[in-house]
């Protein structure tokens, strides 16, 4: 049985100054250059990755501004190129400025879920972060989404503690917020990461149904609303009772730093891996060989992937420029 068509997807918003917000894994704000920059490295690797097992599937970068040249390279030619489409789509979930200091964008995924239910370019949507890369095709993800309407990526308390503030908000606050909300009485709820978020055409109806109801709530920030896009995903999940941890078996945030390292042997064994910390140094070494090889297959393979982000371990180059990173950091250089 041919499967029905699956868009996969990330995003990139371009802050003004007037609405930058600070990114911690960057150590700069939302607006400066070398900020967004990282993010379209990102996102050409993200797509590289994704091209080289999904082929048939369709591709959209989904950004509020033009898209440009990186250390030379012409990303919009480079995209259209590979058959990449990018859809012009402004930002319209925001939070009233000052509301919170840092990743103040996030919500952009309602905006992009919002197109897919209104144009619906396929029948499910993979949108993911795009500091991921893909390992192996999305045949998996495609048959869990079919089985469970929209799947989860569960952050249990090993990630985060019970009862811990995770971005502003407890389990517990969501939990009172969705209550209050006409949502079932519960002592907490779980955490869902945002990094993916993966449905079809009608569960994602739902979704943007329920979040266009509890927008105003959040926009006014309400006792217990969400601060950021994970929350709300939380909070409309509880409600619409969708099964937990339906997305863990396919992706995994994978800590690369210092001080918090959590890679695993069993990684290799995922379709995608969710690469935060590696922004600024991975995804750059990455993106220069992807635009600089003659063969680019040579730079989309897990061996390639883990040699760039450090799996299982740095290698001696790749440590010794991370802890110049670290240090510079720490002189504030």
């Amino acid at each position: 049985m041919t499967l029905p068509g699956t868009v996969i997807a990330t995003w990139f918003v371009a802050d003004s100054p007037e609405e930058g917000t600070f990114f911690p894994q960057l150590g700069t704000t939302s607006d400066a250059p070398e900020a967004q920059a990282a993010y379209w490295r990102c996102m050409t690797c993200f797509f590289a990755s994704s091209l080289a097992v999904n082929p048939g599937a369709r591709h959209i970068a989904y950004t509020n501004t033009v898209v440009p040249r990186v250390d030379g390279m012409d990303l919009a030619a480079l995209l259209s190129g590979w058959g990449v489409e990018v859809q012009a789509l402004p930002i319209g979930w925001r939070l009233p400025r000052g509301a919170v200091s840092a990743w103040g964008n996030q919500f952009y995924v309602f905006d992009v879920i919002r197109h897919f239910v209104q144009a619906r370019p396929a029948d499910r949507l993979i949108l993911l972060d795009s500091d991921c890369v893909w390992l192996r095709g999305a045949d998996a993800i495609e048959r869990a989404i079919d089985q469970h309407g929209a799947l989860t990526y569960l952050l249990g308390e090993d990630e985060y503690p019970a009862a811990s503030e995770i971005n502003g908000l407890s389990r517990q606050s969501m939990a009172r917020f969705l209550e209050a909300n006409g949502g079932p009485s519960r002592t907490e709820i779980p955490y869902f990461g945002g990094e993916i978020y993966a449905a079809n055409f009608e569960t994602s109806a739902q979704v943007l149904e329920l979040a266009e109801q509890l927008w105003p709530q959040v926009r006014a920030h309400a006792p217990g609303a969400p601060r950021e896009e994970a929350h709300l995903l939380s909070v409309i999940y509880a409600q619409l009772g969708i099964a937990a941890g339906t997305a863990d078996p396919f992706i995994r945030r994978m800590w690369t730093t210092f001080n918090h390292h959590n890679l695993q042997a069993s990684d290799r064994d995922l379709t995608i891996w969710h690469l935060p910390a590696e922004k600024r140094t991975g995804f750059r070494d990455l993106f220069s060989q992807i635009t600089q090889s003659a063969d680019m297959r040579t730079a989309l393979t897990p061996a390639a992937f883990g040699h760039h982000m450090g799996y299982p371990r740095r290698r001696p180059a790749k440590l010794a420029r991370d802890l110049s990173l670290k240090m510079a950091e720490k002189l504030g250089l």
